[in-house]
């Protein structure tokens, strides 16, 4: 029974390795979620020093990105506003960024012809988590 178990999570993560090389070499990615407006939620503080990145992928364009450094015990609330006042910066004038009940960052589109856009979030720092919300 081991010996069944140990080659079937040989056998997942094969094909896990073998589906990402293969979205890596054809530079396909994987299906993404597309919003009119999206929420980022922090919660917590941070524990460490590190970094918090957000992209917006409109459906047809250029993807544009925010990096911030995150400093150990760093507030949810000077998180939010340091990422506020990056992605204002980065987006174009087709989407707005606002500061919204103090833990929140809202993104949405400034005008109805704009494109729907994806959001992909990454961050090196433990202890707070993020979380994603339309």
């Amino acid at each position: 029974m081991v010996k069944r178990a140990t080659y079937l999570g040989f056998v997942v993560a094969g094909a896990f390795a073998a589906f990402a090389a293969a979205h890596a070499q054809d530079g396909t990615l994987p299906p993404s979620t597309f919003f009119e407006e999206a929420k980022i939620t922090v919660n917590e503080r941070a524990r460490a020093d590190g970094y918090l990145r957000v992209r917006i992928q409109p459906e047809n364009g250029e993807g544009r990105e925010a990096t911030i450094a995150v400093a150990k015990r760093m507030s949810e609330n000077d998180i939010v506003k340091a990422l506020t006042e990056a992605l204002g910066a980065a987006v174009s004038a087709e989407y707005k960024v606002d500061r919204n009940a103090g833990e929140h960052v809202k993104i949405r589109k400034a005008e109805r012809s704009a494109a729907n856009f994806s959001v992909e979030i990454s961050f090196s720092v433990p202890g707070f988590s993020v979380v994603l919300d339309n």
